[in-house]
This record gives structure tokens, C-alpha cells and sequence, in this order.
């Protein structure tokens, strides 16, 4: 029994000491998981250029291409304005200064200009009827109440110069552009037919029986000077000049337009006449004069005559370029040499010599707001006594 135990235990100490003494087993590779091996749907991933320097359209800031042709840093030019190559111009000032305008514009700039000349009145009518299709571009040389009356057929622009022009010639609205500044009215009278001694000083001295059917005047509807030169007076005698007009439209002939009563005073057709400043200087400057001024010592008005853009016109650049032509100081000095007595409308332009300053004249506050809103009223009144008294 003994012997076999023994037996057993010597057995099992071999097996313990082969199975220390014997080599490690070979290890069997591990299989890839099956989530590592890529799925037969999923596209390879490219391996020449890694992921993060492949280009991505997100990843171009916005501002790294500019939204036009144009660099970044270049000036951008603006629109060009193209000017037409022709216009049409309403005036009311008389003809050789409507050529002058014209024809001084053209050879400046290369626009043909036509011309209509007529009182203003009349233009004014004209403009109204033709504003569903707008014939002419610029009403020019007419008075402020004459545009003022009707404001509504004309269009605002802003003069290029605007800063150089005298502060009593700016429009602050920018409807009207400044033409030239005249006396609202003079009294003109011819030297051979009045002597010194009854030169008239005032408007009450053309109320003297004398000059019955002596005295020329332009109807105030058809000229805007002569409608001026009402307004004069109805201010200069406030309450009672309607009373003071009707006694002097009893000495008065009456004419259709302002030219016509400096050229019948200044030729010795008549001996006095209501003329507007320029005019009246037309004879009665120089060496030979025919006639002579008077600015009336109860009151006249300095003012501006001036021009506006027709609403709708068919060639707008163009009107806006000769309006800032006709307040150039190149073109003021041109027509206050040519056409003595008129008075330029920028501060850098000297008045013509022998032309009072306006400070040397007896003026009133001419009303324009007044005269404008009470245009037709008060030409309504001037018509009745014109029937009148038959005239």
C-alpha cells in the first residue's frame, strides 16, 4: 500500500516539473474587430492630401472676394451726366438779350438753343397749357412773382455756385435761379420833351393834370416788370393805392409790353414812362443819351429778375447747365457791359459805373409772397380799371 502511494506522488512530481520545464505556446493572431474593417458602401477616404489642407468652400471668409470687378482700393466715379445736345428757352427779356444768352451758352458748350421771347405773362399762360408734355426747358428773365404765381409748373435745382452769389439773389427753396438785379421800376423821361424844372422826384407827381395821355406804361398782365412797378406803388402808398391808381391810369397809355415804353420814351414818342431799370438805361446812358432816370423818392424796390427749370422738361441736364451758366461770373460781366444799368448777381462782379447802389435809393420792402398770392387778384383789379377808363 505504501509502494503505491509512493508510486502516485513521484508521478504526479514529474508531471509538475515537465509542465514548468516545457515552452510557451504559440499565440494565434487576433482577428480585426468587425466595426474596423471599412463597410462595403463607405467610399475610401482620399490619403494624398490630408484632410485638413483639402479646400473647403466654408472655410473662404466672405470679404476674401469683392462683390464687383472693381479692387477694393480703387475710387468709384460717378455717374456721368450727359448733356443734350439741344434746349428751348422762354424769356421775357427782350430779344438782343435772349440771342446774347443763347448764343453765348452754345459757343460754350455746343447745346443749340431755341428761343421763345414773349412778356411773361404770356409765357407763364404758355408753360400752364403745355404741362401734360412740356415744350420749353427754362423760363428765364421774368419776375420772381411771375414763377411764385404758379410755382407748381416749375422744378427746385441748386446752383453749382450758389455760395458766390449775393445773399439777397439766393433762393432758399432753390425754385428760381437769380438772372440779373434791376429797380422794380424807374419813371424814364425824355430830355427834349421834359424840362429840368418839371422833371418828376416821385410817383405822386405823375398825378398832375399835364401829363394826361403823356405817360406810357406796359400792361401789367402781359409784362412782369410793369406788374412790379404796381406793387411798388399799392405798397408805397398801402391803404390808399388802389386809390392812387386809378387817379394815374387816367394819365396813362398803355402798351402791351415793358420794350415799348422805353423805346417811345427814348425816341420822343412820349415824354414819361414806368420803365424798369435796364431799359430805361438803354437810352439814357452815355455821352448822347435821349433820356434820363428816376428813381422816385416814395419809394421803389431793387430786385432780382429771375429764371426757373420747367417741371417735366424734355431736356433737363442741359437746362440745368445753362442755368448755372447765366449766374457765371463769366457770363454776368458779359451782360452787364452789354445791357447798361443791369446789376450782376454775384458778390465778385462789380456794379457798371453810374449805377446807384441800391443803399442810394429810396427803396421799399418789396412783399414777393404778397405780390405772388395776390397776382391774380390784384391784375383783375388793374383790368377793371383799364375798362374803365378805356384804356
Amino acid at each position: 500500500m505504501k509502494n503505491i502511494v509512493r508510486l502516485i506522488f513521484v508521478i504526479a512530481l514529474v508531471v509538475v516539473v515537465l509542465t514548468a520545464c516545457a515552452p510557451a505556446p504559440t499565440p494565434v493572431p487576433t482577428a480585426a474587430p468587425p466595426t474596423a474593417a471599412p463597410k462595403p458602401t463607405e467610399a475610401p477616404k482620399p490619403t494624398a492630401v490630408p484632410p485638413t489642407t483639402a479646400p473647403q468652400p466654408a472655410a473662404v471668409p466672405p470679404t476674401a472676394v469683392p462683390p464687383t470687378a472693381v479692387p477694393p482700393t480703387a475710387t468709384v466715379k460717378p455717374t456721368e451726366v450727359v448733356l443734350e445736345k439741344e434746349m428751348v428757352l422762354y424769356s421775357a427779356a427782350d430779344q438782343g438779350m435772349v440771342d446774347l444768352a443763347a448764343q453765348a451758352f452754345q459757343d460754350k458748350t455746343g447745346i443749340k438753343v431755341s428761343t421763345v421771347q414773349a412778356g411773361s405773362g404770356v409765357l407763364l399762360t404758355r408753360i400752364d397749357a403745355e404741362k401734360a408734355r412740356p415744350l420749353g426747358d427754362v423760363l428765364w428773365s421774368v419776375g420772381p412773382d411771375t414763377i411764385g404765381a404758379k410755382p407748381e409748373l416749375f422744378e427746385p435745382y441748386k446752383l453749382k455756385e450758389a455760395d458766390k452769389l449775393l445773399p439777397e439773389a439766393v433762393d432758399k427753396t432753390n425754385l428760381m435761379a437769380p438772372c440779373s438785379g434791376i429797380s422794380s421800376n424807374t419813371i424814364m423821361y425824355n430830355k427834349k420833351l421834359v424840362p429840368a424844372a418839371d422833371v418828376p422826384k416821385k410817383w405822386a407827381d405823375l398825378l398832375d393834370p399835364k401829363w394826361k395821355g403823356k405817360i406810357v406804361n406796359a400792361d401789367p398782365s402781359k409784362s412782369s416788370s410793369s406788374y412790379q412797378s404796381l406793387v411798388t406803388r399799392l405798397i408805397a402808398f398801402k391803404d390808399k393805392g388802389w386809390d392812387f391808381e386809378e387817379k394815374l391810369i387816367q394819365n396813362l397809355v398803355i402798351v402791351p409790353s415793358s420794350g415799348t415804353v422805353y423805346l417811345q420814351v427814348g425816341t420822343g414818342e412820349n415824354a414819361l414812362g414806368l420803365a424798369f431799370e435796364q431799359g430805361a438805361y438803354i437810352y439814357a446812358a452815355g455821352a448822347n443819351a435821349t433820356a434820363g432816370v428816376v428813381y422816385p423818392t416814395d419809394g421803389t424796390g431793387v430786385l432780382f429778375d429771375v429764371a426757373a427749370l420747367i417741371k417735366g422738361a424734355q431736356h433737363p441736364n442741359a437746362a440745368k447747365a445753362f442755368l448755372d451758366f447765366s449766374v457765371s461770373a463769366e457770363f454776368q460781366k458779359v451782360l452787364i457791359e452789354k445791357y447798361y444799368g443791369r446789376r450782376a448777381v454775384r458778390s465778385d462782379v462789380p456794379l457798371p459805373p453810374g449805377v446807384p447802389l441800391a443803399k442810394d435809393i429810396k427803396t421799399i420792402d418789396y412783399d414777393l409772397k404778397w405780390a405772388a398770392d395776390n397776382r391774380d387778384a390784384n391784375l383783375k383789379k388793374y383790368q377793371d380799371l383799364m375798362v374803365k377808363y378805356n384804356k
